[in-house]
């Protein structure tokens, strides 16, 4: 092995005076058959792995075994309440079925499941309005399991779970203008993209209640806590106040509640605040969040994928519904 350059398999086979199947086999963890690894060998190899600090290929083993034992679970920020649900689930769930989760964030999936890396992968990262992609077209031909979360996408050799959000929506909505007649609201981004309907519903509930739009009460946080913060901070500070905060995710409305906490208010006696998403994280938390959003359902995504990768599901495909509704909790109930 030449000064610097990473131990390979062969090394390994050198230092312990082995076969390079010898190795394989010891590091594949397989154990019985016809094959039979004395136990002073498969210690030698071990002990050379150590002494080298070798790493096997996790993409290359499983390209030559056909399965890698790893699944992909794509998602956008670790920061973010249902994303961070959905990491946690997987981390939970998939080693118990003999599976190693891999946590990806953004696009960095594409690159690391086309290359062979996973078995399958979870995909909780898409735009809202995204009807197809390529990359999930590609893994589906080439026998990949996915499992995707999209309100737009169909089935086509992977399943999809389907958030039904616009009758939970409507009915935060409702409940806010039923007792209030300023109400803020925290968006993620720009009123376009993958929370255009939350903002939508928003303005709409606004509409049917005949409270006009007040655009000095709506913030825009980036999807990013520290904004968010400042955001509620900035709005509960107005000369005339909301009494109430409608937040397209979870995270924003957390970051409300904390924000009304160091402005020594009072939720919901003061301040009323509903989030979205219906985030674990929102459960636990003291108060414990209003929010829209579906029945918890990380661990049924998960499990989605493990019946796909069983071969239960049918091959074309699974579209299952995820309807969404107002979780009232101590945000808004006294």
């Amino acid at each position: 092995m030449s000064k610097g350059s990473k131990p390979t398999i062969r090394d390994v086979a050198k230092a312990a005076e082995v076969s390079l199947t010898t190795v394989s086999y010891v590091l594949s963890g397989r154990h019985g058959g016809t094959t039979r690894i004395s136990q002073p060998t498969q210690d030698r190899v071990l002990a050379a792995v150590k002494e080298l600090g070798y790493v096997p290929n996790q993409a290359a083993r499983g390209m030559r075994r056909g399965k890698t034992d790893v699944v992909a679970v794509a998602i956008g920020n670790l920061e973010w309440p249902w994303d961070r649900a959905l990491a946690t689930a997987a981390a939970t769930i998939l080693p118990q079925h003999g599976y190693q989760p891999v946590i990806l964030l953004g696009d960095d999936w594409r690159k690391f499941v086309m290359s062979g890396g996973a078995d399958g992968v979870i995909i909780g990262y898409f735009p809202e309005a995204k009807s197809e992609d390529e990359t999930v077209t590609e893994l589906a031909r080439r026998g990949v399991a996915q499992v995707v979360i999209s309100g737009t996408m169909k089935p086509a050799g992977f399943d999809v779970l389907a958030p039904e959000a616009d009758a939970g929506l409507r009915e935060g909505m409702d409940f806010l203008t039923a007792s209030h007649r300023r109400i803020a609201c925290i968006r993620r981004a720009n009123p376009a993209g993958r929370t255009k309907s939350r903002f939508a519903a928003y303005a709409a509930g606004l509409e049917n209640a005949g409270i006009p739009l007040d655009e000095s009460l709506v913030r825009t946080s980036q999807h990013r806590p520290a904004i968010a913060y400042q955001c509620a901070l900035e709005l509960l500070q107005l000369p005339n106040p909301p009494t109430a905060i409608f937040c397209t995710d979870d995270m924003e409305a957390l970051q409300a509640i904390r924000a009304a906490y160091r402005l020594g208010l009072r939720v919901p006696e003061d301040v009323q605040i509903v989030g979205v998403g219906n985030s674990t994280e929102g459960q636990d938390y003291d108060p414990a969040l209003t929010t829209v959003g579906p029945e918890p359902i990380f661990e049924q995504v998960v499990r989605m994928l493990l019946d796909r990768l069983a071969g239960i599901t049918p091959a074309e495909g699974l579209r299952v519904a995820s309807p969404w509704k107002l979780h009232k909790r101590g945000t808004t109930e006294g």
